[in-house]
């Protein structure tokens, strides 16, 4: 079994960052465990108030589906009351928008990252750039 390090996570945090540099956006990143614990956090300067808490929350969503954020946020698009639901079920620690990006080691579940701060594009594009290998 391989632990999620801090400088695993401290990496993945620097490369969402220079991605969201290169797309001229302010964001802030949340690296958690695979028990959707946090292990690592930035908020680039000039980033959102928010963007913290929507970055967990996205992370958080990722593993708790074992999905990246996206594909969850488009299944709940035809079901807004299952969605308002389990938000409120998760004590509001879920959030279906794109940037929760689940990270694997072959079939094993790493962690996640999210990303908040940019369109919901960007922000899914930067948490794959930082978990790619």
């Amino acid at each position: 079994m391989s632990n999620l390090t801090l400088k695993q996570a401290e990496e993945w945090i620097t490369k969402a960052c220079a991605k969201a540099s290169q797309l001229g956006v302010k964001v802030s990143v949340v690296v958690v465990d695979a028990g959707g614990n946090p292990v690592a956090f930035a908020r680039m300067d000039g980033a959102g108030i928010l963007t913290p808490d929507i970055a967990r929350g996205k992370a958080f969503t990722a593993i708790a589906f074992k999905s990246h954020s996206k594909d969850i946020a488009e299944r709940m698009k035809e079901r807004p009351a299952a969605a308002l639901g389990l938000t409120q079920a998760s004590g509001n620690k879920i959030v279906f928008l794109p940037g929760g990006v689940l990270a694997r080691k072959g079939d094993e579940i790493l962690g996640a990252v999210g990303v908040s701060g940019a369109s919901s594009d960007e922000d899914h594009e930067c948490g794959i750039d930082a978990v790619s290998a």
